[in-house]
């Protein structure tokens, strides 16, 4: 705003008719530091420095999402082999279940993209490309057959040719309309695969590679590149193509079995991390067991694949999807749901300014792969994700084994990982991981069998599966487009606050300004704030004896302090941020909204049962987690509070509830900094039915930044929270741990508010609820919360300004924090000291 806007608003420069001199002091105050604000935006310099990226996204939002397909590529099928796992009906499963949720349809189309021999000839052999064109142009099915026993899993017809350069085409020209900006993400859905192609070999199905050729060709618009491939098969092509290149980071989750498993490589092993400039950007996580589960790909996410995916930052993200790791796949073995492929894209899709492309790999069981690639494409399209069943047994021990040992063998070349070298000092006698590198395999020659090579399945095996796929796809329901309501009062502003006092109305007008002047309000709906029985509800948190004082006289303090403060407005104030956010609750539990945000104050997180404290005098989260329980709009309520203050309240209302898991980032200074209590510890997790519930991340030092904050969710937060599987996730958000707050001395950029945001996302069906707390740096506290908001309406993200190595005085904490949760969940049993390699 202007300043001749602010004049306008705040009235003229003089004491006007019935003020008295003590309100128009304060009227000058609230304009002065409104003048400051503005003055300080328009400094470029200090723009540049802390706020650049705040201006620079604010205009970014949510493009399409963008589909490629061609049916030409259902000509590709084996001519001597009808039973051949990679067959046309892959492709028409996959696209009859897209049209059927009507998922095709809200995409664009992307048309393939012309490509020659000189594209696929930049990382193939020219003589592969010529030779596949002799072998289709003219078809002999016996000589092909006989050709084919040549290469390892491979057959030819007439059209393989046409169609292995249909699927180049259609990848480039998905991979290259999301790495222009012209759709916002995409998926291409093609067939014959490709990310076992090798420079000079056709491998597994595959023989252009789709990926590869397309990462390769769009250099030039993405100069780093994320590779993440979780077909079940490891993509050799792929880490050959760029095992020498620190341009592609090339990510691969896939079974080995120590090499006992196709396609029985040495290289597929996780001590594989590239060489020469690439040396460190090949991580390979093998799996050594069959009857993986969600729980052990979320373990692989969260602790090995998210903390190098932030910290490499790419400029985009491919996918190789690969099905084949999913419930009933007869080659994987794995038992990964169709719901957890939309996860973890939501989980990436935070990188790279929300730029990734979602190529089909392998996937041979139909029901599986079908709604997989359903459930990627919602994801894409940023619908409601699905529920996944908590996570509660936590990954098995050839699994948490594997972590560790690539932990090992990248903590030379990954800053996220440098303090496993010195990891557990204070837990030495416990436990220690030494890496075992295994190889059972043998790399097989040729002739390759041309018939019957694949594993059958019985069909009644089939029917039981397909009949628990079914249930599933049930679960799921029809697609839920994202929605985002919110709630707002002006009179939550008549809360006035005593001169020099940081939590004051301007906050919050500063907020809804920049909120409006974003035209936010015109992308998500404001509700019409329903009052409540606001002591009914509230008695059931607070003792009556404490809100009868409150709702009839004020609270019995002293009439001003720095933290607490009460006048005419305040209790109207109270009621309405109260009635606010149960009026949020109600709209997103209904299903009419996926998530929800109450612009709110005074705040309430250090609130306890007959206690005002830090502001609060009502704890408006504790108040609507426990309005869900009563009503059975929820089982199971996940509290994240990120305040830099401990939620003192918020713990004490839930400790010992295993309802309500409550989880606090906060400053702790061994209890000195306030609330000023030992109720902060890590070691303080609950008690009765509620051990293990309470979840507290207490920081011991000043300066913790973006890097600290985004590690304790990879660590503890994600784990935590799919271990307990919420119904719904309130956050009290509050931004004192942001840049330039007064009183925090914290580090943490706007974005990276909107990066915690999205990594909730997944969770509880989308059933995000965000709730406004603490922060009392005006322009951190709007431009942090205005990332939160547009994240929840899926606006792309500017990467985290500083990744660089967390602290040493965090990754103590971290450690305190995991190995005193390892008694109650297992999820945290990958914990161990590393001695690296």
């Amino acid at each position: 705003m202007e300043t001749e806007d602010l004049t306008s608003r705040f009235g003229p420069l003089k004491i006007q008719d019935g003020e008295s001199l003590k309100d128009f002091k304060k009227r000058m105050r609230n304009l002065k530091m409104a003048k400051e604000a503005q003055e300080t935006m328009n400094h470029s310099d200090w723009v540049q420095d802390e706020y650049a990226e705040s201006f620079k996204s604010a205009l970014l939002v949510r493009g399409r999402t963008g589909i490629a397909f061609n049916d030409d590529m259902i000509m590709h099928k084996c001519e001597w082999d009808s039973g051949y796992p990679e067959n046309p009906a892959r492709y028409v499963a996959i696209m009859h279940r897209l049209n059927e949720l009507g998922l095709v349809n809200r995409c664009v189309r992307i048309q393939n993209e012309h490509i020659d021999i000189d594209d696929i000839t930049k990382l193939h052999q020219r003589t592969q490309y010529e030779n596949l064109y002799k072998i289709c142009e003219p078809f002999n099915v016996n000589q092909a057959e006989k050709i084919a026993s040549n290469y390892d899993a491979i057959y030819f017809n007439k059209d393989t040719f046409h169609c292995a350069n249909v699927a180049a085409a259609t990848t480039l020209g998905l991979v290259r309309a999301v790495a222009e900006g012209r759709v916002s993400n995409g998926l291409a859905v093609v067939r014959p695969p490709g990310h076992h192609a090798q420079q000079d070999i056709y491998n597994g199905y595959c023989f252009f590679n789709n990926v590869a050729i397309a990462a390769a060709a769009v250099q030039s618009l993405a100069q780093k590149i994320l590779i993440v491939d979780f077909d079940v098969h490891h993509g050799q092509g792929v880490q050959d193509m760029f095992y020498n290149n620190n341009n592609v980071l090339y990510f691969s989750i896939h079974r080995y079995e120590h090499g006992e498993f196709w396609p029985n490589l040495r290289r597929s092993n996780f001590d594989h991390v590239g060489s020469g400039a690439g040396e460190g950007f090949n991580i390979n996580f093998p799996l050594n067991t069959i009857g993986c589960t969600d729980t052990d790909y979320m373990a692989i996410v969260t602790q090995i694949l998210l903390p190098v995916a932030y910290e490499f930052n790419p400029d985009l993200v491919l996918v190789c999807a690969g099905f084949d790791s999913a419930l009933g796949d007869e080659k994987g073995c794995m038992k990964v749901t169709p719901g957890f492929y939309g996860h973890l894209i939501k989980l990436l899709s935070g990188l790279a300014y929300g730029k990734l492309a979602v190529v089909l790999e392998g996937g041979y069981f139909l029901p599986s792969l079908a709604e997989g690639v359903a459930m990627t494409l919602r994801a894409l399209l940023d619908d409601a994700p699905a529920f996944l069943l908590p996570m509660k047994d936590g990954p098995n021990d050839e699994v948490i084994s594997t972590i560790n040992d690539v932990k090992s063998v990248l903590c030379k070349y990954w800053k996220c990982f440098k303090v496993f070298e010195n990891i557990g000092i204070k837990y030495a006698n416990e436990e220690k991981h030494i890496v075992n590198v295994q190889y059972k395999g043998f790399e097989d020659s040729p002739p390759y069998p041309t018939r019957n090579c694949y594993p059958v399945v019985s069909q009644q095996e089939q029917d039981d599966l397909k009949v628990l796929v079914d249930c599933l796809k049930v679960d799921y329901g029809l697609p839920m487009k994202n929605k985002l309501c919110y709630v707002f009062d002006a009179v939550m502003l008549t809360h006035e606050a005593p001169e020099e006092t940081v939590e004051n109305p301007l906050r919050l007008q500063a907020l809804y300004d920049r909120f409006l002047e974003l035209e936010l309000d015109k992308r998500c709906k404001q509700l019409e704030i329903k009052r409540v029985d606001f002591r009914a509800l509230s008695i059931e948190v607070h003792s009556k004896e404490y809100l009868d004082d409150l709702i009839n006289d004020g609270p019995s303090i002293p009439p001003t302090t720095h933290d607490l403060f009460w006048n005419s407005g305040s209790k109207i104030s109270i009621e309405t941020a109260v009635s606010g956010l149960i009026t949020v609750c109600d709209a997103v539990m209904s299903g009419e909204y996926t998530s929800g945000v109450a612009l709110i104050r005074p705040p309430g997180h250090h609130a306890e049962q007959s206690k005002t404290s830090g502001f609060c005098f009502v704890n408006n989260v504790a108040v609507a987690a426990k309005y869900m329980l009563d009503n059975g709009l929820a089982e199971r309520i996940l509290i994240l509070d990120f305040d830099i203050h401990h939620g003192n309240g918020t713990q004490d209302i839930f400790y010992n509830s295993d309802k309500v898991m409550f989880i606090s980032i906060h400053k702790f200074e061994s209890g000195t900094y306030f609330p000023r209590s030992s109720n902060g510890s890590f070691d303080k997790v609950g008690a009765g039915v509620g051990a293990g519930f309470n979840v507290n991340v207490p920081f011991e030092i000043n300066k913790m930044g973006c890097v600290d904050y985004l590690t304790a969710f990879f660590k503890i937060v994600l784990p935590c929270a799919y271990a307990f599987g919420p119904d719904v996730v309130l956050v009290s958000a509050g931004f004192d741990a942001g840049i330039n707050d007064l009183l925090g001395n914290y580090k943490v950029m706007p974005q990276t508010f909107g990066h915690m945001i999205q990594l909730l996302r997944p969770l509880a069906g989308g059933r995000l609820i965000v709730a406004l707390e603490g922060g009392y740096n005006i322009n951190t506290l709007k431009h942090s919360m205005v990332f939160c908001i547009k994240t929840l309406l899926g606006d792309p993200l500017p990467p985290p300004s500083d990744m660089s190595r967390q602290k040493d005085n965090a990754h103590r904490t971290f450690t305190d924090v995991i190995y005193t949760l390892k008694k109650y969940w297992k999820f945290f049993n990958f914990e161990k000291r590393l001695l690296p390699e």
